[in-house]
């Protein structure tokens, strides 16, 4: 029985052993190491900032509106933008204090 015992974990190390090595995060090709790169670069602030600045394009091309009534508009968005959030984002100087 010990003698089996043995036997299986050995078995059960070398497998954990090979598992590990054999694990590749370029498993589809360069492709996907270059992919997962890209998208560990944004931060979800800057994220924030071009959803914000894609939200004031839009609004300047589909509206006809001022900018100061765009302006108007993103600052109620901002005033309506949860506390927590609204305080990362004031420490990333996104929106004024």
């Amino acid at each position: 029985m010990t003698a089996h015992t043995a036997v299986v974990f050995t078995r059960y190390m070398m497998l954990s052993l090979e598992s590990r090595e054999s694990n590749d995060e370029r498993s589809l090709g360069e492709l996907f190491l270059y992919f997962s790169d890209e998208m560990s670069d944004i931060t979800w602030i800057q994220a924030f900032q071009l959803l914000l600045q894609m939200f004031r394009e839009l609004a300047a091309d589909h509206l006809d509106t001022t900018d100061d009534k765009i302006d108007t508009l993103a600052d109620a968005f901002m005033d309506a933008v949860p506390a927590l959030l609204k305080s990362k984002l004031q420490a990333a100087k996104i929106i004024e204090h």
